[in-house]
């Protein structure tokens, strides 16, 4: 799994690096817009990380996308919310957070984005 979150993000090695200083114990463990993630115990960081999603989004810095910490703060973890958003992810659209265009994701299976989703509002109480 890392070596493909290696390839995806080769085109701007600043994004993800491994880190060198823990590799025994953290094989796992990826900086990704200058958070760490360990990709071992999180389902939904791993289908991000495997998808195109920190080409647009980081974690708590606006780029293309809003942050997934300003998403977390909107929404709350609830399921309602989780299948909003899953449904959002898969078929793209513009508006809630500017003008910038979501990328359709349709090849995704609805329960991988709900991973994702429920990883991503997890956040708010991670980060806290």
């Amino acid at each position: 799994m890392l070596v493909l979150c290696f390839l995806f993000f080769a085109c701007n090695p600043n994004e993800v690096e491994k880190s060198a200083k823990n590799s025994s114990a953290t094989d796992s463990l990826v900086n990704i817009g200058g958070t760490n993630l360990d990709l071992s115990n999180q389902a939904g960081s791993r289908l991000m990380a495997a998808n195109d999603c920190f080409t647009c989004h980081r974690i708590d810095e606006k780029n293309i996308g809003p942050s997934y910490l300003q998403i977390a703060q909107q929404y709350t973890l609830n399921e309602g919310n989780v299948e909003n958003l899953a449904q959002r992810i898969i078929t793209g659209g513009t508006g809630l957070w500017g003008q910038a265009q979501m990328t359709p994701h349709p090849n995704l299976p609805k329960r991988q984005a709900q991973e994702m989703v429920r990883y991503i509002l997890s956040l708010k109480d991670s980060m806290q």
